[in-house]
């Protein structure tokens, strides 16, 4: 089963990309700050997805990427918006910097089948992390 962590400050959002993910077979938690994020990835060294809000309360998703760099676990990353596009663009190149695998950024709101393809190709490029490390 695949791991996938939603870090997002609107708890319906969050909980509608938890069912649709639990749906798939993927094991799904929700953050409602980067803070938060971070404590869970702490607790694991399985591979695991993560879904960033960029804009969240107390620690948003640019903040966490040094959190998640510090982090020794295969990861990738999609930051996510309903905002502008331009803040998600710098998130990914200064994640990409940090040596992070970040996905294509996504905006929301986001239809149940973009969903379900997002999954589908992160759980290929988290199998393909997985089968590196052994």
């Amino acid at each position: 089963m695949q791991k996938l962590y939603i870090a997002d400050d609107n708890v319906e959002f969050a909980e509608y990309l938890a069912h649709v993910a639990t749906r798939d077979g993927w094991e799904a938690e929700i953050c409602s700050n980067g803070l938060k994020l971070l404590e869970k990835l702490k607790k694991g060294d399985e591979p695991a997805l993560l879904l960033v809000d960029i804009n969240m309360p107390h620690m948003d998703g640019i903040e966490v990427i040094s959190g998640i760099a510090a982090l020794n676990r295969p990861m990738r990353l999609r930051f996510m918006t309903g905002g502008g596009a331009p803040s998600m663009e710098a998130a990914k190149l200064i994640a990409q910097a940090r040596d992070i695998d970040v996905g294509d950024n996504i905006h929301k709101p986001l239809s149940r089948d973009f969903l379900r393809d997002v999954l589908k190709t992160e759980a290929v490029a988290l199998a393909q992390m997985q089968a590196q490390s052994l």
